[in-house]
């Protein structure tokens, strides 16, 4: 049966995609790229931003382009939205890709994936080599468990008395 009209068809899987931890591994090197070119185009921006804040004043005081702060400040707004459009394209790259971004900042990445029949989350932190840790979905960050553990057989979840 059709879709009515004006209904739009779901062609995507509506779940989260799944990785193994080899799958994870792999995808690594275009998130760390990704992550590191948006880090530094963000640096950028926000520089970009400060000096915008500092020729706004200028820019309000009713200059016009014969005036170099004004023309400053309007290069510098193009500058900025160029940024953020960039910033974006590269934060839409990463979860197109499947991955959970839980801090762009910080560098911390997750990936769905199934231990034993549950949903979990596979956890890279930028600057780790790989992906070093696992947690449930309630765990969060705090409850990182080795991946050793998410290889092993079987599954238990974490003793919440227990410190990580």
């Amino acid at each position: 049966m059709e879709a009515p009209e004006g209904i739009m068809k779901r062609t995507r899987n509506l779940g989260p995609k799944l990785f193994t931890l080899e799958q994870a591994e792999a995808i690594l090197p275009f998130v760390q790229d990704r992550l590191a070119r948006m880090q530094e185009i963000q640096a950028r921006f926000e520089g970009c931003r400060h000096d915008i804040s500092v020729l706004r004043l200028v820019a309000a005081s009713g200059g016009d382009e014969s005036n170099p702060d004004v023309r400053e400040f309007n290069r510098l707004r193009s500058l900025e939205k160029a940024l953020l459009e960039e910033i974006q394209a590269l934060q839409t790259e990463i979860t197109d890709s499947g991955c959970l971004p839980k801090s762009f900042q910080q560098g911390l990445i997750d990936f769905f994936a199934l231990k034993d029949g549950h949903l979990v989350l596979l956890c890279w932190k930028q600057g780790e080599r790989g992906i070093r840790a696992w947690h449930t979905l309630e765990g969060g960050f705090r409850g990182r468990m080795s991946i050793a553990s998410f290889l092993a057989e079987g599954f238990a979840l974490p003793d919440p008395e227990e410190e990580p």
